[in-house]
Parts: C-alpha cells; structure tokens; sequence
C-alpha cells in the first residue's frame, strides 16, 4: 500500500535558484483529498470562483487581469484513490515574485469571508451547463465508465454532481474554503532567479526561504 501524504504543520518556502532568470515558476499547495472523499467534488466547486474558471476567477482576474503579473494562473484539486494535491500554479515576471505570492496569499485568505451570492451564481451556471455537455462524446462517455470502475462511483455519478452543485448554499463554501484553503499549512514553491527574489520572501510570514539547490534539512514533505 501507498502512504497517505500528510498535511505540512506548518508552510514553508522552498526556492530553486535558476540564475538571471527572468520569470518565476510558482506551485503552492498541500496534500488535501482524495477523489473518493465526500468533499472532493464541493470542493472543485468551492474552487471554480479562486482559480479553477479561467477568466472568472479571482486569481486570473487579480494577478492578471489587475496587476498584469501573469500570463496564466490557476488552482485546483487533483485527487486519485489517495489523497492528491492542492495546487495553485503560474509563471510570474520575476521582479514580482514576492508581490505574487503575497497577493496569492491575501486572495486565500480573504476567500471565504468576500465569497457572495454572485460567486456563487456564477459557478453554478457554468458548472450546470458544463456537466450538462460533459459526456457527449464516446471519450468522455468511456471516462465515465472508467470513473465507476476505479473509484467505485454510483451509476448516476453525474446526476448526483450536479444535484450537488443546485443545492450548495454560500456557508457550505465558506465552511469548504475555511477547510482547505489554509495558507499556514502549504508548501510554496518558488523556481527562480534567488540573488534578486530570495531574500524578499521571507516577508510572506513562512521562516527564513530554504535554498534546494545547497544542503538543506529535510524536503521530504515537499508535493510535486
């Protein structure tokens, strides 16, 4: 059997010195469900809103849209049989990396207090319409079936998802949000130019920044 990967007690922030690079690769997250936990699909719909609906999501909306400090930036979950990672992922202009993450930071954290009736609104109409088109094709019809098979869902799967997404009320997000969304429990992960970024991220509140590319303590809790 495959152990489980356990939540980091604390967030701590790991750097891969890429010298004079100019762009910074950013991946903060943490180990959080399983595809088979009760939580998994409320929260992908908790997330639509933060990073997982493209241009209608806070992310894209702030740090692109807002800032212009990416091109792209998303969130998610990615869950398998055992507990699969929480990820917000970009690629920000390097002279900007602390700003980034600490905006990245701000938006976790005031999610679930600024979450409204229009957020929510807003998920359940394109979620609704999207499960709606979703198993259209044989492809997607044959994923389905391989849904059931592996993770042993109910036949009527979509159904129940969608019926899920009609019914979620604002404070069950708020409750998802406050669960899973804990900025003092992730790994934040930074690859980039450390002569010029390093140093500043120590003001993310997280320790001192650990250096991967020398000797380092144990990296072991470090998600990919």
């Amino acid at each position: 059997d495959i152990a489980s990967p356990t939540v980091p007690e604390i967030s701590k922030v790991y750097f891969y010195d890429v010298p004079n690079a100019k762009q910074s690769v950013l991946r903060f997250g943490y180990p959080a469900l399983a595809v088979t936990d009760d939580d998994y699909y409320p929260a992908q719909i908790m997330n639509y809103r933060l990073g997982g609906g493209g241009f209608a999501s806070q992310l894209t909306q702030q740090l692109r849209e807002s800032k212009g400090y990416t091109y792209g930036i998303g969130s998610g979950f990615s869950g398998s049989t055992i507990k699969g990672p929480f990820t917000i992922r970009s690629g920000v202009r390097s002279n900007v990396t602390f700003e980034s993450a600490e905006l990245v930071k701000k938006i976790l954290n005031d999610y679930a207090a600024n979450y409204n009736e229009n957020d929510l609104e807003v998920s359940k109409s394109f979620l609704i319409k999207s499960n709606a088109r979703a198993f259209e094709t044989f492809r997607s019809k044959l994923n389905m079936l391989r849904n059931i098979s592996n993770y042993g869902f109910d036949d009527d799967y979509p159904k129940q998802r969608e019926d899920i997404v009609k019914n979620m009320t604002i404070d069950e997000i708020k409750t998802l949000a406050e669960r899973y969304l804990n900025t003092d429990k992730m790994i934040w992960l930074v690859v980039g130019d450390a002569a010029t970024q390093l140093n500043k991220l120590e003001d993310l509140g997280f320790g001192k920044p650990i250096l991967l590319n020398e000797e380092t303590e144990d990296t072991s809790d470090i998600i990919n």
